[in-house]
């Protein structure tokens, strides 16, 4: 990529100084996962979908989930009971001691019985929080507004994820986006993050500003080094910009 400042014909056919070359990327892009397996029950998505944060594009199986669900409350609701009634006992327990008509030994007794139930009363509370992280996190839902560009698992797929979290979907964030470009060593002394600069995309200018600098060069040529330069931008929805795209980054003089 051509990251030397530039005199070219751009967009009006009229020659623009200080316009560096660059290519469209993607700000944002993850590739999202599970921590459980199971076996992929539904694909809620297609390639290239565009979704919405918390929309569930990709499930397991949920009636594994379900069923140890449904266990662990019943087992919290009763291990709840049975700590309630520990604490009157232990209540009842502590009164006749006081009265003397309870000895040491059974106020003791009565302290530890309530004890280990409240212990298995909270036992059975962390194993159903469990579980609903389990079911949580056997549905992959969207962190951002954005387009699934690649699918990994297709229905009746098994996911295995005992050792390490294969990827399952791969979304981009569409809404902002970031020209890449190169700049040689005198360019680069003069720009800092945060510096306004257009974008061209096109033949549309769009406000930018300066994301990165690179501290390290990317290249070296007969001028010297050459750095990494991000712009982030953000384009109209109208246009639909794909990662790779040829675009301006115009630099503003001061």
């Amino acid at each position: 990529m051509k990251a030397l400042i530039v005199i070219c014909l751009l967009f009006s056919g009229e020659l623009i100084a200080r316009d560096l070359e660059a290519v469209s990327d993607w700000n944002n892009r993850v590739e999202l996962t599970t921590l459980v397996s199971g076996m992929v029950s539904r694909v809620n998505v297609e390639v290239g979908s565009a979704v919405k944060r918390g929309e569930v594009l990709v499930e397991l199986d949920q009636r594994r989930y379900q069923s140890r669900l449904a266990a662990a409350e019943s087992r919290l609701e009763a291990t709840s009971q049975q700590n309630e009634e520990a604490k009157r006992e232990l209540d009842r327990a502590l009164e006749l001691y006081d009265r003397t008509l309870l000895s040491d030994h059974e106020r003791k007794q009565a302290e530890i019985a309530a004890a280990a139930s409240d212990a298995s009363y909270r036992e059975a509370e962390a194993k159903l929080i469990t579980i609903r992280l389990q079911r949580e996190y056997s549905r992959i839902a969207a962190p951002f507004d954005g387009i699934v560009e690649s699918i990994h698992v297709q229905p009746g797929q098994a996911v295995i994820n005992r050792h390490s979290a294969a990827p399952i979907l791969t979304l981009v964030d569409n809404s902002r986006m970031k020209a890449v470009a190169e700049v040689d060593e005198q360019t680069a002394l003069g720009l800092r993050p945060g510096m306004a600069v257009d974008v061209g995309v096109r033949g549309e200018w769009l406000d930018g500003t300066v994301n990165l600098l690179g501290l390290n060069p990317v290249a070296r040529d007969a001028g010297g080094s050459r750095y990494r330069l991000e712009a982030l931008f953000t384009p109209s929805m109208e246009m639909a910009i794909r990662a790779g795209e040829k675009v301006v980054v115009r630099l503003n003089d001061e």
